[in-house]
């Protein structure tokens, strides 16, 4: 048995492997990965942690002891302060962030997360 392909095959396969790799050219271009946001985690000023924020991904990071604590979770390209001890838990209530210049803050224990991005916002200013 001979399974040579024939000049019709070469050109199906041809035209389907060009059309493919258009598609993926194309969807490259159109629809770039939204990897450039991260999630800055400081206390007391000081940066301890940088998160990558990006879908698909997930990551939890402790900050302080058995007592005076804040668990931070980044997960499909969101960040929240998962749990804490803080007697209101305003850190917690804030909930997901996913957009650049977004806080979450909790001052007990002088924790704030800031999502910052390369790619620009539709926020003209920030009054501090």
């Amino acid at each position: 048995m001979n399974y040579a392909l024939t000049k019709g095959d070469k050109l199906l396969l041809s035209v389907l492997l060009a059309l493919s790799g258009m598609g993926i050219i194309l969807s490259l271009i159109m629809f770039p990965a939204d990897g450039d946001t991260k999630a800055e985690v400081r206390v007391n000023g000081t940066l301890v942690k940088v998160m990558v924020l990006r879908p698909g991904y997930h990551e939890e990071y402790r900050i302080g002891g058995l007592t005076e604590y804040n668990i931070v979770e980044a997960h499909d390209g969101k960040v929240r302060i998962r749990q804490d001890d803080s007697p209101r838990q305003i850190g917690v209530q804030t909930g997901w962030i996913s957009h650049a210049p977004q806080q979450i803050v909790c001052l007990p224990y002088r924790v704030v997360i800031t999502l910052v991005s390369s790619k620009p916002s539709d926020i003209d200013d920030i009054v501090r």
